[in-house]
This record gives C-alpha cells, sequence and structure tokens, in this order.
C-alpha cells in the first residue's frame, strides 16, 4: 500500500483547530480573569479536577503532536540524506517524548 500522507496533513490541520480553540479557553482563563486566577492555590483547585487534568493533558498531546509533525515536515523539505533524517527523527521523538513525561507527570501529580 502506497503512502500518501493524507492522514497526518488532516491531524495537522485538525490538532491546530482544536488547539486555537483550546489556546483561547487557556488564555481567556489564565491571563484575562484576573490576577488571582495565577495564583498557585487556584491552579492547584484546578488540577485538582479531572475535567482540566483532562483538558490540559489534551492540549498538552495536541501541542506537541503539532510541533512535532511540523519540525518533521520542515527537516523533510531540507535533509535529503536518510541517514540525517533519521537522527533527526530519533531527537525529535525523544525531546517530544521527554516533554510529553515531564508535562505528565506534573499534571497527573497535582493533589488537594
Amino acid at each position: 500500500m502506497r503512502r500518501t500522507g493524507s492522514l497526518t496533513w488532516l491531524l495537522q490541520r485538525l490538532s491546530g483547530v482544536i488547539l486555537f480553540v483550546m489556546l483561547v479557553v487557556h488564555f481567556t482563563l489564565m491571563h484575562y480573569m484576573g490576577f488571582e486566577k495565577r495564583l498557585y492555590a487556584d491552579v492547584l483547585r484546578r488540577l485538582s479536577n479531572p475535567l482540566w487534568k483532562t483538558f490540559d493533558l489534551v492540549f498538552l498531546s495536541l501541542a506537541l503532536y503539532h510541533g512535532w509533525y511540523g519540525v518533521w515536515a520542515v527537516v523533510q523539505d531540507y535533509l535529503t540524506r536518510d541517514v540525517w533524517r533519521i537522527v533527526c527523527l530519533i531527537v525529535i521523538v525523544t525531546v517530544g517524548l521527554s516533554l510529553f513525561s515531564l508535562g505528565l507527570v506534573t499534571i497527573v501529580s497535582f493533589h488537594v
């Protein structure tokens, strides 16, 4: 079966649209609802709610996927040798998984 890349192209566009909506929610909540919403106690209370944990995990996952795939697309455009592409793919995946792990531990570890 021949790979066309249309699924990843579609996922990149969908993740961008969903990220935009989630970013508007994030900015409204964190930056336009007053200073008191950015205090540690308020963040702790919000992250103790499973709905907000899910929101933040989806936001993190989509942002990392969107960024990862965007960097990978640029790498594929500019690197022609397969060896360098594989090296860059390993670096990009390692960095992406490291950032996801750090974000996952940070979001999941919050308790009241």
